[in-house]
């Protein structure tokens, strides 16, 4: 779920003072610690906790009053989740948080951690790698490689402002005045807020028929690509060699940030291979780990991820990893500027409940599921010999 702000309203910030409030409640009776033990055990002694983030930010409200909000991080707040973090957890590389749920760890309980960066904006090298490199932890940044170097923008940033344009003049999505085929994949997507909408038009429409919805909304609103922020501009491969050569691990993300279980099987694996292709030439080595855009994936999509060579694939669902998962469907936990935002600013109570999963645990939150079922002609690829998919 994509969320609009973080806002100073009455109904808001009592809903975050209720929040902190029942997280010291449950902090106070040792919840967080009675959970952590239970689920290492289920973990089968090692717990791995694998955190996703997407941009960060100096000036967190300057950048959403600009762009996502439920997207951004600033650097404070990073700074402060990975020093709290490091205080409980071994934060450890992507690759080695792998190894360790594939093989286990030999004796005490242990708990790991690894960080992700989804996308590939530019401030993940501007903002976000000084942060890192100062507490020297490692961390992965996808990157979708149709945008790197492109100065294009992806769609969701071009949809969500072109919404949040509509909202402002008052104008529903069911009446946005679009060509009639284009409205009405629209209204049958609009939610109550700008952030629902694109939820659901990224989860449902096909990639071609988002990028035509942005283009005609954009038409519509006279706001053109050109016109967003600068901060939400992708990486160029400078920037990405600057990365690798700082010791981060360059993921892949697809080639457009397709949501790949919305494409033919075929154009998904152009999306995948392609991807691998574009960071292998530019860094002189394939990349070894994937992130499925938008989290979404099937079981086809994370057979053509394994077969393109990727060592792991990871999605965007907030459960939890145990030791012999499907390393291609690893689960991460996705923070923004408010996930760990109480009524007086940063908590550490709430970051100690969100790391260690105690909301979930108790049922008081939920991770929203992101795998798809294949459609029949994949399920009909999945039982064919992988010789004969090869081949054809």
């Amino acid at each position: 779920m994509i969320f609009d702000r973080i806002d100073s309203s009455p109904l808001s910030i009592m809903r975050r003072t209720a929040k902190a409030a029942v997280a010291g409640a449950l902090l106070a009776s040792g919840a967080h610690r009675l959970v952590r033990a239970i689920r290492t055990r289920t973990a089968g002694g090692a717990r791995v906790l694998l955190l996703s983030y997407h941009r960060a930010t100096l000036d967190f409200a300057q950048s959403a009053r600009e762009g996502i909000p439920s997207m951004l991080v600033s650097a404070a707040t990073l700074r402060r989740h990975l020093e709290q973090l490091a205080r409980s957890w071994e934060i450890v590389s992507l690759s080695e948080a792998a190894r360790v749920l594939a093989e286990g760890v030999r004796g005490p309980a242990r708990a790991f951690a690894a960080i992700t960066f989804d996308d590939g904006y530019a401030d993940n090298h501007a903002v976000a790698l000084p942060v890192l490199a100062s507490l020297r932890i490692p961390a992965t940044v996808y990157v979708a490689t149709g945008f790197t170097g492109t100065g294009a923008r992806f769609a969701h940033d071009r949809l969500f402002a072109t919404l949040r344009e509509l909202a402002r003049r008052g104008i529903p999505p069911r009446r946005a005045g679009l060509e009639a085929p284009l409205q009405a994949l629209l209204a049958t997507c609009a939610g109550a807020t700008p952030a629902m909408t694109l939820d659901r038009l990224i989860a449902r429409l096909p990639h071609a028929a988002l990028l035509a919805v942005a283009a005609a909304l954009e038409a519509r609103t006279g706001l053109s690509p050109d016109l967003l922020p600068a901060g939400a501009r992708p990486l160029d491969w400078d920037e990405v060699t600057d990365l690798a050569a700082a010791g981060l691990d360059v993921g892949g993300h697809s080639v457009s940030h397709a949501a790949l279980p919305n494409l033919p099987l075929s154009e998904a694996r152009r999306e995948i291979e392609g991807c691998r292709n574009a960071i292998a030439e530019r860094l002189g080595r394939p990349p070894r780990h994937f992130a499925y855009p938008n989290g979404f994936h099937s079981p086809a999509i994370r057979r053509a991820v394994r077969e393109a060579g990727f060592e792991t694939g990871s999605t965007t669902e907030d459960r939890e990893n145990v030791r012999g998962c499907d390393l291609f469907a690893l689960r991460r936990k996705v923070l923004w500027e408010s996930s760990t935002h109480g009524p007086l600013g940063y908590s550490a109570t709430l970051a100690t409940c969100s790391f260690e999963g105690v909301f979930g645990a108790l049922r008081l939150a939920r991770g929203v599921p992101r795998e798809r079922a294949d459609s029949a002609p994949e399920r009909a690829e999945q039982a064919a010999d992988p010789a004969q998919r090869a081949a054809s």
